[in-house]
């Protein structure tokens, strides 16, 4: 039977309080596929850091990775552990010396902690610091609990009026703003993808706010197909190969996409990229890969002189982010890309759900105070 989870609108109002004991609910990866519900002690923010009552915490398709494998590479989990980094709430809570944001704020949050010293973060890629403390990635703790203790300087006010939801979706967005800033996308460019995950719908929304013309998506969940159609993507296929090639061939008028991205982890997603891509274009790894090594047709790649880049998280544009939500809500709740909420206790069955293939589901929040 089909889950017929409903597509998420913005939740009723809850009062967000400060703790009022020492310990707190979480969820935590106790095994292969299995989430528990535990208590952990409510954490104390320190100097330069902000407690704050989390609202909404995004399900993202790392931490279904984790679930899965119970690794990312060299990534392993050492159980149990708590995932989650796609967090917003209000602010509860200051340590010593902060300033601000005061308590009452509701803030987004950036889930990596650069050190700030090393080569990469003083060339201003903090997102490839080698000493980048990360949530819910091993060994950091993630977010699936009931408060969080952030550096203010990774907060960001949320636009007025919006809501833990949408402030916690601009982490995929803040992804998709680094995916196209690295590619250069341009407006009246055509951009093709694979894969309609929350990251690959995110890149076609931002992409199409931008003026490019998103000419085919392939994905082979029939539901976010759907969704993707209602974003404005022209065409939609399933997983084949030749059936994607000859979208953006139709979308091109034979010449390919100016920019190809591969958000999902298909073993042959790139190879099938290069083959998409137009003679001078560019080619992103967006989706972490299920494999190690990526088979692709060098001479492919070759011939028609293509830039490939790979994406790594994004380079703080969460505030961006937040801007460009506040303008618009890339009509990621009318398309159906925001599609339910649920409590801590929740998770177990949001990741199974998340990784059935006739799944109604796209981007599940956390919220944890429902328990």
């Amino acid at each position: 039977m089909k889950n017929k989870r409903p597509r998420a609108a913005a939740l009723p109002a809850r009062a967000y309080t400060k703790p009022s004991s020492r310990k707190m609910p979480a969820a935590v990866l106790a095994a292969l596929r299995r989430v528990e519900l535990t208590e952990v002690p409510v954490p104390e923010p320190g100097p330069g850091e902000v407690l704050i009552e989390l609202g909404a915490v995004g399900i993202c398709g790392s931490d279904l990775h984790y679930w899965r494998h119970g690794r990312i590479a060299d990534q392993v989990v050492k159980y149990p552990m708590r995932l989650g980094h796609e967090p917003a709430g209000v602010i509860v809570g200051l340590g010593p010396g902060v300033k601000g944001p005061p308590e009452g704020t509701p803030v987004a949050v950036e889930p990596g902690i650069p050190c700030g010293g090393c080569r990469e973060c003083l060339m201003g890629r903090a997102n490839l610091c080698p000493n980048v403390r990360f949530l819910g990635t091993p060994p950091i703790e993630g977010a699936f609990q009931r408060y969080l203790v952030m550096p203010a300087d990774n907060v960001a006010p949320l636009p007025e009026g919006m809501d833990a939801a949408l402030g916690a979706a601009a982490e995929p967005v803040g992804v998709a703003l680094h995916a196209l800033d690295l590619m250069g996308l341009r407006p009246g460019e055509h951009l093709a993808l694979i894969g309609g995950g929350p990251v690959g719908l995110c890149i076609a929304a931002v992409a199409l706010q931008l003026g490019a013309r998103v000419v085919a998506l392939a994905e082979p969940r029939p539901h976010r197909r759907r969704v993707a159609e209602q974003l404005g993507v022209e065409r939609t296929t399933g997983a084949a190969r030749e059936e994607f090639l000859a979208a953006v061939k139709a979308g091109t008028d034979g010449v390919g996409a100016d920019v190809v991205c591969v958000c999902a982890g298909s073993e042959h997603g790139l190879d099938i990229c290069v083959a998409a891509a137009a003679r001078g274009g560019r080619v992103a790894i967006v989706g972490i890969p299920e494999v190690d090594l990526l088979p692709v047709n060098a001479h492919v790649w070759r011939k028609r002189e293509l830039v490939v880049i790979n994406v790594r998280r994004s380079n703080r544009t969460l505030e961006r982010a937040l801007r460009l939500l506040g303008q618009t809500d890339l009509k990621l709740r009318s398309a159906g890309v925001l599609s339910g909420t649920v409590g801590l206790g929740g998770i177990q069955d949001a990741l199974a759900d998340l990784d059935r293939e006739d799944s109604q589901a796209v981007k599940v929040m956390v919220d944890p105070r429902l328990g």
